[in-house]
């Protein structure tokens, strides 16, 4: 049997200075109970946005006297702006467009012994809509679970993260899971009607973002917002989470997000009868990385820079 007895509330502030917003929430207690076991939770939150780049992060601290070690539930939440560009003429097209999102969480500590135990989302992703949960049981076990669509709690969890987010026409590839850094590349894999970054037609090149082959000025030939996958018209809302373990007596640690965009640059060309389309990749990233500190002792997340 499990039971869940809340300690404290919330309070949330707000700091708004020219283009960064910073929020802090205080933290919540919470006291779980498995099977006669008992163990405290203690969740925290914090976040910031600077230039359109958000990163948020709460984290569940588990006092468990049935485990040897400390551990931490930590959700990674933001967002990423697109930067979509559409530029040219009559007979010219051009629009650069994000074709490649990364995610890099590292864990650092002086002492090197707070580990990243497990992560999420895991492997390799196509589906539109993403689910999986992060769980810890009371003894001190962690584990990863994928989810249906309709999501909801796992009876099997003493504490849990949810994740959640949609991805259309883009997939998740984890390139990187040990336990000091974890990372994700949320790839362009196709549009709706299958053409993809590697397509080509004899007469009209890669029809990636071609309205029309024969018809249209240059930049009203480039598909319509409405017609592009969110991710590209107007940016992503990153949701990841990780499991942290510690020694008893660590004092704090940080975690390091950072958020790379790949762009590309797509153009059409008129040949005086028909539309050309191609396709140039940009292997130079635009990129944002904020700390935040874990304190493990007063069971807070802040935001450092």
């Amino acid at each position: 049997m499990k039971k869940r007895l809340f300690c404290a509330g919330i309070l949330v502030s707000t700091l708004l200075f020219g283009n960064i917003s910073h929020v802090k929430a205080a933290t919540l207690s919470e006291t779980i109970e498995s099977n006669g076991k008992k163990a405290e939770v203690f969740t925290s939150s914090d976040a910031n946005s600077t230039n359109g780049r958000k990163t948020s992060i709460t984290a569940s601290f588990i006092e468990d006297p049935n485990d040897s070690d400390l551990t931490a539930l930590v959700s990674l939440k933001g967002f990423i702006p697109s930067n979509l560009s559409k530029t040219g003429d009559k007979y010219h097209g051009n629009m650069y467009w994000p074709s490649k999102y990364n995610i890099y969480v590292q864990s650092f500590d002086s002492n090197d012994k707070v580990k990243i135990i497990e992560s999420i989302p895991t492997n390799k992703i196509e589906t539109v809509q993403v689910n999986e949960t992060i769980g810890y049981t009371i003894g001190g076990d962690v584990s990863a679970s994928k989810d249906s669509a309709s999501g909801g709690l796992n009876a099997s969890y003493s504490v849990q993260r949810s994740i959640s987010y949609e991805q259309p026409d883009f997939k998740t590839i984890q390139k990187l899971d040990n336990t000091k850094a974890v990372s994700w590349n949320v790839i362009f894999n196709s549009t709706k009607h299958g053409y993809d970054k590697n397509s080509y037609h004899l007469f009209y090149g890669n029809q990636l973002f071609m309205k029309s082959r024969l018809y249209n000025n240059g930049i009203n030939n480039l598909t319509e917002d409405k017609d592009l996958s969110t991710l590209i018209s107007g940016g992503f809302s990153p949701n990841m989470a990780v499991a942290l373990k510690a020694p008893k007596g660590t004092k704090e640690s940080q975690l390091i997000l950072s958020y790379r965009t790949y762009h590309d640059l797509y153009r059409l060309n008129w040949t005086g009868t028909e539309w050309w389309g191609s396709n140039q990749e940009n292997a130079t990233p635009t990129y944002a990385t904020h700390a935040y500190k874990i304190d493990w002792t007063n069971h807070k997340v802040t935001f450092l820079y």
